[in-house]
């Protein structure tokens, strides 16, 4: 009986730490960021994990001051 019982406390030990070892990459689906590797966020839009470190802006700023003549 008590091997039956370590070799169960073994197994769900074993299963514990694989699924809290198990993050997702980049552009694989996620949920919330816990999801996501370290470094990465999800992105809810498209339920997919992405860099948090963006590009540059793909706009630019319009400068609207008015010049007095």
């Amino acid at each position: 009986m008590k091997r039956l019982l370590f070799a169960s406390t073994i197994a769900l030990v074993g299963s514990l730490v694989t699924i809290a070892a198990c993050k997702q990459g980049q552009n694989d689906r996620c949920q919330v960021d816990e999801d996501c590797d370290k470094g990465l966020v999800c992105n809810k839009a498209k339920n997919t994990c992405q860099s948090t470190t963006g590009g540059d802006l793909d706009a630019g700023v319009i400068d609207q001051s008015i010049d007095s003549p």
